[in-house]
C-alpha cells in the first residue's frame, strides 16, 4: 500500500501530535513531593511506658483542591507505622487531614499542623510515615524516623523532651476550640511547631516540657534555667526561674522573647536543678530557627584557618582525647590520611589534623555545624547503646558499629533471632549509598556480637554463600565451614 504526499504529511503531523501529547502526559504525571516536616517528643505515661507524640506540618499550597459545593477541599492521607526491631509492627494509624477553604488556594497562607500520640515501651523503633494527596495520586512523600524510647529514672529529677510550640494557652480560655482539642494536655492547648521556625519582627519562643520526681528529690523548690545558644553553641542570654516543687509531675511552660536575635540557627538548652542539691540536675537541648526580617543573618567575620582552628573544639583536646577521636575517625580515613597522622608526633599538629579532617567532610561549610561529624557521633552513641556485648564493651568497635559510622543508619533492618536451625543474623539495607547496598551480620558465637559476613558495598568483603556457610547449623558430620 502506498501513501500519497498529502497522506504522508498528515501521518507525520499525527505522529508529532501523539509524541507531544505523550510527553505532556509524562510531565504532568511525574511524581510531586510534599514538603512534609515531622517532629516528636516523649513524656512519661506511667512507670513502664512513655507517651510519644508525633507532630507534622505541611504548607496549604501542597494540596490539590477540589470544589465541593461552595467550598474547596484539599485532603491528605497519612499512614504512620511504628516498627520494633524485636516485635515487628507494634502500632499503626491511618487518617485524613483536610483543609477547607472558601477559595482555591494558589498562594501560601499558612502551614497545616497535626499531631498523633502513641504509648510505647522503652526500646528502639523505626517510624515510617507515608503521605498521599487524595485528589492527586502523583503527589506523595515518605519519611523514616529512628526513635529511642527512654525509661524515666525513678532515683533523680527527670525531664521530658522539649516541645517547641507556635502557641500555648489555657484549655479553658476563649482561644480554645474543638479544632485545637487534639493539642490539649494538662489543662493547656499546646499547638506544636514541627519546623522549629519563629518568624516575625517580634518572635517569641514558646516552650512546653514536664518535670518529674521534683517533690521527692528537690523537696522544696527547683531552679529552671533557659539558655539560648547561637549556631556555634555560644551563649547569647540566660533566663533563670525559681519554681516550687509541688508534685512529682510538674508542667513547665514559658515564652521567651527573641526580638534581640538576628535571623539564624539557635539552640535552646533547658536545665532543671534541685536548689537544695545542685548536683541533682537534668538537661535537654533543642534546635530552632529565628526568621526576623528586621534582623538579617549576621555574617561571621573573615577568619584565617589558624584562627578558626583555635576557636574549634579540636584545639582543646588532650593527647589522650586526640588519640580516642582519631581511633574513631580512622574508620573514614583514606590510606594517605592514616599514613599522615601516624607520622605526626606533636599533639597540636594532631589536633590540626583532626580539625582539617572533619572540615573536609563538612557537607555545609557555610553553617556553623558540621553535619557529618554530628551524624558520626550520633552513630557512635547509638552503637555504644545497642551493639555492646560481653565480648566487645564499646559498641562502636563492633562490625555493626563500624558500618553504622561509615555508611549511616540503615533504611531497613531484617532481624532473625529465634529461628530453628540457624544462627541469629541481621540484614541491613542502606539506601542512598552506591545506589543501595546491603550488609549481612551473623552472631557466630551466640554472645550477641554480630560479625559482618557479606556486603554488596564496594570495597567490603563479599561472600555470596554466606547463608549456607555461616547461618545454617548442620550436624557435626556435615561439611559446613566452622565459623571464624
Amino acid at each position: 500500500m502506498y501513501l500519497t504526499k498529502g497522506e504522508k504529511t498528515m501521518k507525520n503531523r499525527l505522529f508529532i501530535f501523539l509524541a507531544t501529547f505523550l510527553m505532556m502526559v509524562a510531565i504532568q504525571t511525574e511524581a510531586k513531593k510534599i514538603p512534609f516536616t515531622v517532629d516528636a517528643a516523649q513524656f512519661r505515661y506511667d512507670d513502664t511506658h512513655s507517651l510519644c507524640e508525633f507532630y507534622y506540618s505541611f504548607p496549604d499550597t501542597a494540596l490539590r483542591y477540589i470544589k465541593n459545593g461552595n467550598k474547596y477541599i484539599g485532603s491528605l492521607r497519612i499512614n504512620l507505622q511504628i516498627n520494633s526491631s524485636t516485635l515487628g509492627v507494634v502500632d499503626k494509624k491511618k487518617w485524613i487531614s483536610d483543609n477547607i477553604s472558601d477559595t482555591a488556594i494558589r498562594t501560601h497562607r499558612r502551614n497545616l499542623i497535626g499531631q498523633k500520640s502513641f504509648i510505647l515501651s522503652p526500646g528502639q523503633y523505626t517510624v515510617e510515615i507515608e503521605i498521599y494527596d487524595i485528589n492527586d495520586s502523583t503527589t506523595n512523600a515518605k519519611t523514616t524516623l529512628q526513635l529511642i524510647v527512654r525509661t524515666v529514672p525513678k532515683n533523680s529529677i527527670a525531664l521530658s523532651d522539649i516541645e517547641l510550640a507556635s502557641r500555648i494557652y489555657p484549655q479553658n480560655s476563649s482561644s480554645a476550640d474543638e479544632v485545637n482539642s487534639v493539642f490539649a494536655k494538662n489543662n493547656f492547648i499546646v499547638v506544636p511547631n514541627p519546623k522549629h521556625e519563629f518568624i516575625g519582627t517580634e518572635p517569641s519562643l514558646s516552650i512546653y516540657s514536664e518535670i518529674y520526681n521534683a517533690k521527692t528529690f528537690a523537696h522544696d523548690s527547683i531552679r529552671v534555667e533557659y539558655k539560648i545558644l547561637d549556631g556555634a553553641k555560644r551563649e547569647q542570654f540566660t533566663v533563670q526561674l525559681l519554681r516550687p516543687a509541688l508534685s512529682d509531675a510538674i508542667v513547665e511552660s514559658t515564652s521567651i522573647p527573641l526580638d534581640g536575635l538576628s535571623s539564624g540557627l539557635y539552640y535552646l538548652q533547658l536545665m532543671v536543678q534541685s536548689v537544695s542539691n545542685p548536683t541533682d540536675n537534668i538537661t535537654a537541648i533543642k534546635k530552632f530557627y529565628v526568621l526576623n526580617p528586621e534582623m538579617p543573618v549576621e555574617l561571621a567575620p573573615s577568619l584565617s584557618e589558624d584562627e578558626l582552628f583555635h576557636s574549634s573544639e579540636f584545639a582543646t583536646l588532650s593527647a589522650k582525647r586526640v588519640e580516642d577521636e582519631y581511633s574513631k575517625a580512622k574508620i573514614l580515613a583514606t590510606h594517605a590520611e592514616v599514613q599522615l597522622y601516624e607520622s605526626i608526633n606533636d599533639n597540636i599538629a594532631k589536633q590540626k589534623f583532626l580539625y582539617r579532617f572533619w572540615k573536609e567532610r563538612d557537607p555545609k561549610p557555610e553553617t556553623p555545624q558540621n553535619e557529618r561529624l554530628d551524624d558520626f557521633r550520633k552513630a557512635i552513641a547509638h552503637a555504644n547503646t545497642f551493639f555492646s556485648n560481653i565480648l566487645i564493651k564499646e559498641g562502636w568497635k563492633t562490625d555493626q558499629g563500624r558500618v553504622l559510622m561509615k555508611y549511616g543508619f540503615p533504611s531497613q533492618v531484617d532481624r532473625h533471632t529465634n529461628e530453628s536451625g540457624v544462627r541469629p543474623y541481621e540484614i541491613w539495607y542502606i539506601d542512598g549509598k552506591q545506589g543501595g547496598i546491603q550488609f549481612q551480620f551473623v552472631d557466630l558465637k551466640g554472645f550477641g556480637n554480630y560479625i559482618q559476613i557479606n556486603s554488596t558495598a564496594i570495597g567490603e568483603p563479599r561472600n555470596d554463600r554466606w547463608f549456607e556457610q555461616y547461618v545454617q547449623m548442620f550436624d557435626s558430620g556435615s561439611n559446613q565451614l566452622d565459623p571464624p
